[in-house]
Parts: structure tokens; C-alpha cells; sequence
């Protein structure tokens, strides 16, 4: 199997695994049986994400059982920075009337936020999908420089991080 084959293959297979695991949290979150908060999630954004895959690939790897999780685990906590910024804007605009109808919490998240969100959620996989393969290829290219790509993954998470505190409307 090809290298890139085996790049692209990966990257749906962490985008689809912390999308499967996302959406029941996030669910969970927003119809009521679960009481958390979702809002410091909401700083993980793409060029954070990319910078936490550059950095994690350039120091450890990126096909070992451990690195198989903790890909995992980064796609998970970027598939529910996402969705919860896009369904807390939704929830925020939609709920009072939702709810004056005459619609409990539930029937409303599944009646109307479920079929808003659908298309987000395929393009979040999507996104997720080339953020990966795009990290692993450019590792599997670049290889040799792991201290320039070790100061751009850092680059990139204090931009992001630093982009999403500064468009926040709280």
C-alpha cells in the first residue's frame, strides 16, 4: 500500500472515530442529561489543532498503538470545539422559540438542532479528515527537520488558541 494511501486511510479513520465519539457529548450536552459546559472546548480550532497534530507527529510519530489514541483523542476534542461553538450560537438563537411553542429541550434539540447540524457535521469531518492527512504527509515529506516542525506546531497552537480568545463575543 502506498504511503499516501495509507496517510489518507488514517486520517478518515481519526476524523470518523472522534466524530462518533463527539456527537453523543455534545447531544448529551445540549438536551439536558448530561450537566457540563462546553464553552472552554470552544478555544480548539483548526490552526490549534494543526499545530497539537504537527507537534505531536513531529515528536513521537505517528503509527504506533499510543499515537493511534492520542490522534484519536485530538480529533475527538476538535470535533466538539466545532460543534459546540456552531450549536451554542444556534442554541442561543433558537431556543426561546422553540421552547415558547410549546417543545421540550429534547424534541427541540432532536427536531431542530439534529437537522441544522447535519451538514456541519459532514464538513467537520471533512476538515478533520484533511487536517490529518495533510499533517501526516507533510511529516512523511519534511522528514529530518523535527525542531523546525516542533517550533511550527507551537507557532500554531499559540495562534490559534490566541485567534479564538480574540473572537470571542462573550
Amino acid at each position: 500500500m502506498s504511503d499516501f494511501l495509507k496517510d489518507f486511510i488514517l486520517g478518515l479513520t481519526y476524523s470518523a472515530i472522534g466524530i462518533s465519539s463527539a456527537l453523543p457529548v455534545v447531544w448529551a450536552n445540549f438536551s439536558g442529561t448530561a450537566n457540563m459546559t462546553l464553552a472552554p472546548l470552544s478555544a480548539i480550532n483548526i490552526v490549534a489543532t494543526l499545530g497539537v497534530l504537527v507537534t505531536y507527529t513531529s515528536t513521537f510519530g505517528q503509527y504506533g498503538v499510543r499515537d493511534f489514541f492520542i490522534c484519536s483523542l485530538i480529533a475527538f476534542f476538535f470535533h466538539i470545539g466545532r460543534l459546540s461553538v456552531y450549536l451554542e450560537k444556534e442554541d442561543k438563537r433558537f431556543r426561546v422559540l422553540f421552547l415558547s411553542m410549546g417543545f421540550t429541550k429534547r424534541e427541540y434539540v432532536t427536531t431542530y438542532l439534529l437537522r441544522r447540524s447535519t451538514k456541519r457535521n459532514i464538513a467537520s469531518i471533512l476538515i478533520c479528515w484533511g487536517i490529518f492527512t495533510m499533517v501526516f504527509v507533510f511529516n512523511r515529506i519534511s522528514a529530518g527537520y523535527e525542531l523546525s516542525k516542533l517550533s511550527l506546531g507551537i507557532l500554531l497552537i499559540l495562534l490559534g488558541f490566541t485567534s479564538s480568545l480574540l473572537d470571542r463575543n462573550d
